[in-house]
């Protein structure tokens, strides 16, 4: 072998040696960049994860007992307890959510998404926010969910500071809003030092007296069960439309100012929320709610459905949302008649529904003038408690939540097997199940009253 040979092949093996001590270096690095973060294992046979830190929220998917999960933060559930916001593998793709924290059992420190960066000292202070909005996250990232807005001079209490994963420092602050201590991460130069003999405070940005009158100042105002467009659809209200506010908050998702109001629509009183955009001031001298033209000629009267299923609305019109389901015989009483936005004949109608009286609208040629020989006045009230021994063939309304008034979420047919959830007092004081089942091979859940289950 030659010298030159020789030389090369040192070199080569010099470069070779260099290579492999930069890899271990960056192994090394990787693993203690990442070893700050705590995981856990799935204690039950099966675990629900969720969209958000509460058992009502939809189920992003389900673990089996001994899945891992990376714990990235914890918070306070609408529950009380602890939640873990974590990442994990399933099939085939990595997904987030949030789980219970007493359902898993933790490798080491729970981080609550804090890094090895910790710093203890910032345990408990006060602080103030410094720009005009500054944006709560789930955890120290500006990936994660916008939990909240903060505007400028809101108090908070900063609990741990966290070096994320972008280099930055991030605080872990408890707030109030809504009237409720809330936790979440906020970047540490957003915040400012409180003013001396400063307590925390609220961040709802402007708010109005409750007893407030307000009118609908759109043509159609959508009521929602929360303050988000997320929010389920109670009604619909239109232009004119009087109500009263209880409360003012800041939406969930678009930081905009909503109300929860009290209204009266044909007939039915009920609460939800409304952006503060679609009120103004004032009472618009308006008493009615439906629009349109109507007559109580036919006030009085008995009438029996006609088709095998028919859809009661909450106004006059086809767009409205379907506030029951009657099948075929039920017999009603008509209240009124109006001719509704579509230019056809409806009656307003009040009947028994699930053990309640309720009213609603219904096109006049889906009903029969009369009352049913059977004297059958609900075929869908399940009243006697028998899930399946009804002989007509009858349907159980789903709800979106534990009320009546509620949307309907689905019906199904007497003798349907499914899941309890839970049991809690509804709107209209009866008990009712929140309940889980499986229809078109998707999994579903719900509301229904007690009563109706056996």
């Amino acid at each position: 072998m030659s010298f030159s040979q020789s030389k090369l092949i040192r070199r080569s093996l010099c470069l070779l040696l260099g290579l492999c001590f930069v890899w271990m270096l960056f192994s090394a690095y990787c693993l203690t960049g990442h070893a700050a973060r705590s995981t856990g294992t799935v204690k039950n046979r099966v675990l629900n994860v969720r969209s958000s830190a509460s058992t009502s929220s939809s189920i992003v998917c389900k673990l089996s007992q001994g899945a891992k999960v990376t714990i990235l933060s914890d918070t306070t559930g609408s529950d009380g307890m602890k939640w873990y916001n974590v990442y994990f593998a399933y099939g085939g793709d990595a997904k987030e959510g949030f789980v219970r924290a007493d359902l898993i059992t933790v490798a080491g420190q729970a981080s609550g998404g804090s890094s090895a960066g910790s710093s203890a000292s910032a345990n408990s202070s006060l602080r103030s926010v410094k720009p005009n909005a500054a944006i709560v996250r789930s955890y120290p990232s500006t990936s994660a969910d916008i939990r909240t807005r903060l505007y400028k001079g809101t108090i908070v209490t900063v609990t741990s500071e966290n070096k994320a994963d972008d280099g930055r420092k991030w605080s872990k602050v408890s707030y109030i809003e809504s009237g409720s201590t809330k936790e979440g991460y906020i970047r540490s130069d957003l915040l400012g030092t409180a003013p001396a003999g400063a307590t925390m405070t609220s961040s709802s940005g402007s708010s109005t007296p409750a007893g407030t009158a307000k009118y609908i100042n759109t043509n159609v105002a959508l009521v929602r069960t929360y303050a988000s467009t997320n929010g389920d659809i109670r009604t619909r209200l239109p232009r004119g439309t009087n109500v009263t506010v209880i409360k003012t908050v800041t939406g969930q998702d678009d930081n905009r100012t909503w109300h929860k109001v009290s209204y009266n629509s044909n007939g039915v009183s009920g609460e939800g929320y409304i952006r503060g955009d679609l009120l103004a001031d004032g009472s618009s001298g308006n008493a009615s709610t439906s629009g349109g033209s109507s007559s109580s000629s036919a006030g009085g009267s008995k009438a029996t459905v006609i088709p095998a299923v028919a859809n009661i609305r909450t106004y006059a019109s086809t767009n409205g949302d379907i506030r029951s389901k009657l099948s075929q015989g039920t017999e009603v009483t008509i209240i009124s008649e109006k001719t509704g936005d579509d230019g056809r004949k409806w009656y307003k109608i009040s009947y028994t529904f699930n053990g309640a009286g309720m009213e609603g609208y219904i096109r006049s040629d889906l009903l029969k003038m009369g009352g049913s020989s059977s004297g059958n006045t609900n075929s869908n009230s399940g009243s006697s408690g028998n899930s399946g021994s009804s002989s007509s063939g009858g349907v159980a309304q789903v709800m979106s939540y534990a009320s009546p008034y509620a949307d309907v979420r689905t019906t199904l047919a007497n003798g349907t097997k499914v899941s309890i959830i839970k049991e809690v007092n509804g709107e209209d004081g009866e008990k009712w199940t929140k309940i889980s089942f499986t229809q078109d091979g998707k999994r579903v859940e719900g509301y229904v009253r007690s009563s109706i289950l056996k």
